[in-house]
């Protein structure tokens, strides 16, 4: 019965699982390039936690439902971050109840660390798809990012 079961045929070329694999493998590079530094033992939902507050300030709340996880979980992220001092809870204004995460001066340093494993991913990326292809994809990428955020926000 089991080998029936593996038989069945998966469209494993969609989207949504082209990116997710693309993600992991990306992410898999950036903690090769991350040993040996201070930064080796974050994991990758404290990356993802990491990442979303620096690209905008963001509620822990905000966080949990963007990636759809719980609040503990991001708060346990949030908790590694702060014992790396790269992150900090801020009172958001009118609010006792949710904590805005706020990157420290190590958190952009540390940021600068992850630039550089970054830009090399890109090139590998470059050689294997072209620098125009690298540039091409980003843009779709942006445009679908962008369109469909414009759909939520509509």
């Amino acid at each position: 019965m089991a080998d029936k079961q593996n038989e069945r045929v998966i469209p494993f070329d969609n989207l949504r699982g082209l990116l997710q694999d693309l993600t992991g493998e990306l992410d898999r590079r950036i903690f090769t390039h991350l040993k040996g530094t201070r930064y080796e033992a974050i994991r990758p939902s404290d990356l993802r936690v990491g990442i979303m507050a620096s690209r905008r300030a963001r509620t822990v709340s905000d966080i949990a439902r963007e990636l759809e996880i719980t609040r503990q979980a991001v708060h346990s992220s949030v908790q590694r971050l702060i014992a790396l001092e790269v992150v900090e809870l801020l009172s958001e204004p009118g609010n006792g109840r949710d904590k805005i995460i706020s990157v420290t001066e190590k958190g952009w340093q540390a940021q600068q660390v992850s630039l550089v494993s970054i830009q090399m991913l890109e090139k590998e990326c470059a050689r294997i798809l072209g620098e125009k292809g690298l540039e091409q994809f980003r843009r779709q990428l942006l445009a679908l990012v962008t369109a469909l955020k414009a759909r939520d926000d509509a």
